[in-house]
């Protein structure tokens, strides 16, 4: 509910009407806020400043990036909820930013009122349950997802998350079930097409796996994941395929060390000595303690009969915990 004051500050747009039991008025036209003068919010005294204010200040530190600190945006939260303690989306905004600080049990606690005050609040539900899954109480998570999905059917993200909830718990039905919603509301969802690629290829559908893995790979080219996860199904039969592919994902992140490892690995089975140990050196160079790339470089060295160089490798590795 914004003032008169607020008038040159916020842009409306008619939204729809609604009757309101118990209302003075039988019918009232409802606005939806399509933008805001974050100069003329800024400009504004701190004393003359609503919850509405604080809130819409504390979402536009978001437009300003990474060197605002997160206490500023925390901070508006806070005060709008000074004002309206039965503001939900602050409670869910602030229970984002405590989750991001590293503060679960705080974060958990905003989310339970945002829904206690909303209980219909779809984004409130999907982060409550991200908190949930990354906690291991999948049941729990799953609900809140379903919960979410049941306020905004087309909330593709939560069918997503969903869909890797019972990937998980091993129900595959439900799972590919999940993810051909998902591929409904937006075909050309790279990060989904992949997901469900590889559950595919786990079932052993291979050529529904490809069609996936091209797929993300035509929706985001640079998609190192993919290429990453396309080129260990292609080591099987095409492995020149699978060599470019492992290649793509080293361009798209240079510290991938899985990639740069299993590359170096299919360049040492080729016969390219030379070519592997540089991926095993890079991979070594991003991660200097991975005892798998330690144990690779050391065979490599074995290999090479050079046996000095194989037993400090070993010796790196078996210092590592």
């Amino acid at each position: 509910m914004l003032d008169l004051i607020d008038l040159p500050t916020y842009e409306f747009e008619e939204a729809e009407v609604c009757e309101l039991k118990g209302d003075f008025l039988p019918r009232r036209q409802l606005y939806r806020l399509v933008s805001v003068d974050y100069a003329a919010l800024a400009a504004r005294p701190e004393d003359r400043m609503t919850a509405e204010d604080w809130f819409l200040k504390g979402v536009g530190q978001l437009r300003i990036g990474d060197c605002i600190p997160p206490e500023l945006e925390r901070r508006c939260y806070e005060r709008a909820l000074n004002l309206r303690a039965n503001y939900p989306e602050a409670h869910n905004n602030l229970g984002v930013l405590l989750k991001s600080s590293g503060d679960r049990s705080a974060a958990a606690e905003r989310y339970a009122d945002a829904l206690r005050l909303w209980p219909r609040y779809p984004e409130a539900h999907y982060n409550f349950a991200i908190l949930l899954e990354e906690a291991g109480d999948l049941d729990r998570a799953a609900t809140h997802y379903q919960d979410a999905i049941r306020c905004r059917p087309e909330y593709v993200d939560a069918w997503l998350r969903l869909a890797g909830i019972f990937e998980r718990s091993n129900d595959r039905m439900e799972a590919e079930r999940h993810y051909e919603e998902v591929l409904r509301l937006r075909p050309s969802f790279a990060r989904a097409h992949s997901n469900y690629a590889v559950l595919l290829e786990t079932c052993g559908n291979i050529a529904g796996a490809e069609e996936h893995y091209q797929a993300a790979l035509k929706a985001s080219p640079d998609y190192a994941e993919a290429h990453y996860n396309y080129a260990m199904l292609l080591e099987n039969g095409d492995r020149s395929q699978a060599e470019a592919h492992y290649r793509a994902a080293i361009q798209a992140r240079p510290s991938y060390v899985e990639a740069l490892n299993n590359l170096a690995i299919l360049l040492q089975e080729n016969g390219d000595m030379s070519g592997a140990e540089t991926h095993y050196l890079a991979a070594l160079r991003h991660r200097p303690s991975d005892k798998n790339t330690l144990y690779n470089l050391a065979t490599l060295a074995k290999a090479a009969g050079d046996d000095v160089a194989a037993q400090s490798y070993l010796k790196q590795a078996a210092q590592t915990e």
